[in-house]
């Protein structure tokens, strides 16, 4: 399989399986939804990459702890906190609704609230929310040296309600008999009430105003918004003009109120009409903010509200990004980077270039490539990127990288099928290495519960060859366990009738020898083959088998005089003929039942040789039975042929006699290729020579068995003459009680 450099690639741990899991029904449904749609229904189209992107996002974030409670445990859990936050800001830029309509500034404030963690030095531990929660618990909150800094903060960020948590929670407002403390308060007022009633460009019900809380005026209509804004910057530019004597009272009790509140002020004027104003805010928010995101979403937040990516922010960075680098700590210089590439290319929405970031950054794991590529399809021009075919590689790069991952799920035995969900939509190497991946994965062998979902998924795809050599794989596993049923059931899922007779000649020679042992001794007796019975579920499922007569419109289309062309079309014989005989040994086992008791019915004992004609007539008449095998079985079979309950008809017997007796040489030459071990066309299937064919004819110290001799031929002849006779007077009989 292909490999591809820069990536990172890693063993999948125990949380990349579970996203593996989670993700792929997701994927699936997807894959099916594009094909569907075709390339022309845009919005359909488009609707579905959002529906997909959000569960995807959804199972990256699942079983994340609160970033404000402290870092990951773990690199596993803080290699996917990153991921999640990629992956929402490449959705953002791509996919997402707020940002086409013009509520990019929201969305990225509530990005940053809930992946800010990543941009701490100590990754994933959200420095802010931690600090806020410490304070909302603190006795003393006013003598805390971070307070009002946080405070600050929360609300360049636009993390309102938060802080107007904290203004509420000044000692001010717990002492408001005192004189003192209501001064303060009133102070603390202003501020809040412009905090309380700020307008938000940004839907109700939103993820974004969600994720940053309801406090502000929320709309939707652009030309409201801005009127709204105009007169809320208005008030805002009056406050900050009147600052002395509004924080004059707070001044006299607490200094650093009045600082914290002034500090406020000066981050609200930020898209003041007044140069000076603006500048001003611009500088203390860059002492204020931590690092460049911080002062990119205050500047988005409170002057550039309604911004568009694609056109503005990449001049918006490089100017917040020039002005902030002096002033940046407690964040993650390495991830910061990454981002500084990142954004400018996600917000001109330059695909191929976001594409080249994701594969050679360590935040991003092979698992996310190979997924993000529906994300960049947000894109209108992604497709034609996407679908380029890559030098040396044959492939598009979306192809490429998704069997990347494939191979990264085929190294562990819970994730190695989850691999073909994937490979079913490469459409180049996608069923080529499938069918390796069957033909050769070690784990169907170690379980067949896994090995019948892999054959079915080979089935499902269209791999015959893959399914029958896994099928083969499994039937020699079997075999070398000596489970010949199920070596013979996979063989059979193989289509190979030629394997299932290797797997069975032992036992067809084990047949003939207890056939030969029982020669001359004219007893109803059925023989113990313990090996049979063991078959007997997979024999009574065989599929259905042709007789001769049903055969004999194909030996005409084969133009071939002799039948036994047209009875080697016939798959599976030797497990025919076991069935038969089995059935055979079965109705025989009936018959010595109802001999050995006394006082039996007649008629039940007749019942029971009745049902020994039919597998005789499959046995004999029908062909199932090898040429070495057929006077053995007759001889066997002289006890029915002379018992008066005898069940064969005046054509089965003259079949039975034909048998023996070839139309042109008669009784010698018949007898004389039975006896020499030899094949003759006129007497059945040209069967391979089954193991121990020689025991027919084998002296004693050959093989231990009994010989057949001419006079046997003899005694069968004679049998079926008596049997003749008794068929005809049978029938006849019979005619004369319906005349």
């Amino acid at each position: 399989m292909t490999t591809v450099a820069g990536v990172h690639r890693s063993q999948s741990n125990q949380q990349q399986r579970r996203v593996a899991y989670d993700i792929v029904p997701h994927y699936k449904q997807l894959r099916q939804a594009l094909f569907q749609l075709g390339s022309e229904r845009h919005q359909e189209r488009k609707a579905a990459l959002q529906d997909y992107s959000s569960n995807v996002l959804e199972i990256l974030k699942g079983g994340r702890s609160d970033p404000s409670l402290g870092p990951p445990t773990d690199a596993a859990a803080l290699h996917l906190a990153y991921e999640a936050g990629l992956w929402q800001l490449l959705d953002l830029f791509l996919l997402s609704e707020d940002t086409q309509e013009g509520f990019f500034a929201e969305a990225f404030a509530a990005w940053l609230a809930e992946h800010g963690g990543l941009l701490s030095s100590t990754p994933g531990y959200n420095t802010l929310a931690a600090d806020a929660r410490r304070l909302t618990v603190s006795p003393r909150i006013e003598i805390d040296p971070t307070y009002w800094p946080i405070v600050q903060r929360l609300v360049l960020v636009g993390q309102l309600e938060t802080a107007a948590e904290l203004l509420m929670l000044h000692p001010a407002y717990r002492e408001l008999q005192n004189p003192g403390m209501a001064t303060q308060v009133e102070s603390i007022e202003v501020v809040y009430q412009l905090l309380r009633v700020v307008p938000r460009f940004s839907r109700a019900g939103s993820s974004s105003s969600g994720r940053l809380g309801s406090m502000g005026t929320l709309t939707d209509d652009l030309v409201q918004f801005g009127r709204e804004r105009a007169e809320w910057r208005k008030r805002v530019d009056e406050l900050w003009a009147g600052r002395e004597r509004l924080l004059a009272g707070i001044k006299k009790h607490d200094s650093a109120a009045a600082q914290g509140l002034a500090g406020i002020l000066c981050l609200l004027c930020a898209g003041s009409d007044n140069a000076a104003n603006a500048k001003k805010s611009f500088e203390y928010s860059s002492n204020i903010a931590t690092n460049w995101v911080e002062l990119l979403t205050g500047v988005l937040l409170w002057k550039y509200t309604t911004l568009q990516p694609q056109i503005h922010l990449r001049q918006l960075l490089a100017t917040i990004q020039a002005g902030q680098k002096a002033h940046e700590r407690d964040s993650d210089g390495a991830f910061l980077d990454f981002l500084h590439e990142l954004l400018p290319a996600s917000a001109d929405q330059e695909v191929q270039s976001v594409v080249s970031l994701c594969t050679n950054s360590p935040y991003c794991s092979l698992q996310f490539v190979a997924h993000i590529f529906d994300v960049l399809r947000g894109h209108p021009a992604a497709e034609r990127i996407i679908s380029r075919p890559r030098p040396h590689y044959g492939v598009d790069q979306a192809e490429l990288y998704t069997l990347n991952y494939a191979e990264t799920l085929l190294g562990h035995a819970d994730t190695w099928l989850m691999a073909s969900e994937y490979l079913a939509w490469c459409p180049v190497n996608g069923a080529a290495v499938m069918e390796a991946v069957i033909d050769q994965s070690p784990f169907p062998v170690q379980d067949e519960r896994m090995a019948l979902k892999a054959l079915a998924l080979a089935q499902r795809h269209g791999l015959t060859a893959a399914a029958a050599g896994l099928c083969r794989r499994l039937g020699r596993a079997a075999a070398q366990d000596g489970r010949l049923g199920a070596a013979l059931q996979w063989t059979m899922r193989a289509h190979d009738p030629a394997v299932c007779a290797e797997l069975v000649a032992p036992l067809l020679a084990q047949v003939q020898q207890l056939l030969l042992e029982q020669v001359g001794n004219y007893q109803v007796a059925p023989l113990a083959i313990p090996e049979l019975q063991d078959l007997q579920p997979l024999l009574a499922h065989l599929p259905q088998q042709h007789s001769l007569n049903d055969l004999a419109g194909l030996q005409h289309q084969l133009g071939n005089s002799s039948p036994s062309a047209a009875l080697q079309t016939r798959s599976y014989q030797e497990l025919h003929f076991l069935r038969a005989f089995a059935r055979l040994q079965a109705a025989l086992a009936d018959v010595q039942r109802h001999q050995q008791q006394p006082g039996e019915q007649q008629q039940l004992l007749a019942a029971a040789y009745a049902a020994v004609r039919e597998p005789v007539v499959q046995l004999l008449l029908e062909g199932l039975a090898p040429a070495p095998l057929q006077l053995p079985l007759l001889l066997y079979l002289v006890p029915v042929l002379d018992s008066v309950h005898m069940p064969f008809s005046r054509a089965d017997v003259h079949g039975l006699l034909q048998l023996v007796s070839n139309a042109a040489g008669g009784l010698p030459a018949a007898a004389a290729a039975i006896l020499a071990g030899e094949y003759s066309p006129g007497l059945g299937p040209s069967w391979p020579l089954v193991a121990g064919q020689h025991t027919a004819t084998a002296g004693p110290g050959e093989g231990g068995g009994k010989q057949l001799h001419p006079r046997h031929v003899n005694d069968v002849r004679m049998a079926l003459c008596r049997c003749l006779v008794k068929a005809h007077v049978a029938e006849t009989g019979q005619q004369v009680r319906v005349n």
